[in-house]
């Protein structure tokens, strides 16, 4: 296991060092241990937060270092916790059918690449799989762009070029033409990784699911997760920072420039 420590600061990221873990496991001691000797090397004064993935020896690491350095706040990674929160979406249905359907209509055409050539004169050379920073993110954006290309994969599947061939015989083929006929599904995240727009992005995020369902039953399951990611692990007081701190968020007209009007409290 190889542990890579980078430092952020407003001139951009770097590089400090990697620690191989050979022998054993990293444990919670050992990660605080090497919380520690970074934050010393580097100085504590000179530190706001230390991020990590969300393994559970990161979080008593974090808990163990805020005590010993309390002006230090451990974060988890807000990519991680996305991902996560994404994960267990798709534990739940309707998201884990469709996402399934989905995943078994894509793997059925990227393996023939006859039909993959005839799917692209179809989407205008569009591929299905829209790539992001996690893999959860990247599903539920390729959903999102099988969505936008709804009409034209029915075309493909509806087509003389399609039934008349092979694929259109064989029982994959079949089952990928019903999933697309009947296939309903969208995207409803938006995603800005800058601390200064996480708790705006979340925010937003619920906001237009609540705006895509008349039925809170639909999406009331779907906040629970998004809320028990963000409430006990993900939100900090530097998030709140951040959003209160970015005049973006709050002026239209982006050369209006701050007065002395006193910041928010809390």
């Amino acid at each position: 296991m190889i542990v890579n420590i980078l430092v952020n600061s407003p001139k951009g990221s770097l590089f400090l060092e990697s620690v191989y873990e050979s022998d054993s496991s990293t444990d919670s001691t050992k990660m605080y241990s090497l919380f520690k000797s970074t934050i010393d090397s580097i100085g504590a004064e000179n530190v706001v937060q230390i991020v990590t993935d969300n393994a559970s020896e990161n979080v008593k690491a974090g808990d163990l270092m805020s005590v010993v350095y309390q002006h230090i706040y451990w974060t988890p990674c807000a990519a991680h916790s996305v991902n996560l929160i994404f994960g267990d979406i798709f534990k739940e249905r309707p998201f884990s059918t469709v996402f399934n359907q989905a995943i078994r209509v894509h793997s059925y055409i990227v393996q023939r690449p006859l039909l993959l050539n005839m799917m692209k004169r179809f989407t205008k050379q569009r591929s299905l799989v829209k790539s992001a920073k996690t893999r959860f993110a990247t599903a539920f954006l390729t959903l999102a762009r099988m969505y936008e290309h709804k009409s034209n994969l029915k075309k493909l599947f509806v087509s003389d070029e399609y039934t008349s061939s092979a694929y259109g015989r064989e029982a994959r083929g079949r089952e990928s033409t019903d999933i697309i006929l009947f296939l309903h599904s969208g995207t409803i995240w938006e995603q800005r990784p800058p601390m200064g727009y996480l708790k705006e992005a979340i925010d937003r995020a619920k906001e237009a699911i609540q705006d895509s369902f008349s039925d809170q039953r639909k999406y009331k399951r779907d906040f629970e997760i998004i809320d028990k990611r963000w409430d006990r692990k993900l939100h900090s007081p530097l998030h709140a920072a951040g959003l209160v701190l970015n005049p973006e968020l709050f002026y239209a007209n982006e050369e209006r420039i701050l007065g002395d009007e006193p910041l928010r409290n809390g």
